[in-house]
């Protein structure tokens, strides 16, 4: 292969697979896809724990609460998967749009505007004319 032809990336892989029960977990602004087994929380292959005791998590409604002594509030759930991109899980256009298509995510209107790019020019063309040695 020549080293101008480069492979092009995978820029997301696929999360969530077929046969189990996903959500879309928001904790501390940090939105996941979780895996939900026996009422508890999966995120990378880990269980997710609670933050201040270490105790168990528990789904009720969509939020998401200890189940160990401190019974705190952790961050909220969805079931929908298309969440992920309503809590802001990524921000990139780009990403967004990898993401919904390795995902089947639905996405946003917003995301499917066209991108308006800035124009050719810089602050700094200005200077180069300016400048005299």
């Amino acid at each position: 292969m020549k080293k101008s032809q480069r492979e092009k990336g995978q820029i997301w892989r696929k999360t969530t697979r077929d046969g189990g029960k996903w959500g879309v977990v928001r904790f501390d602004g940090t939105v996941l896809f979780v895996r939900v087994i026996d009422g508890r929380i999966f995120a990378h292959g880990l269980e997710a724990i609670c933050k201040w005791c270490d105790g168990e998590l528990e789904i009720l409604d969509e939020k998401v609460f200890c189940k160990g002594r401190c019974k705190r509030f952790q961050g909220d759930f969805a079931r929908d998967l298309n969440t992920y991109l309503r809590w802001e899980g990524a921000k990139s256009y780009t990403l967004r749009k990898e993401i919904a298509k390795a995902e089947k995510l639905h996405l946003e209107s917003r995301d499917l505007e066209p991108i308006v790019y800035a124009p050719d020019w810089s602050a700094f063309d200005q200077y180069e004319e300016d400048e005299e040695f």
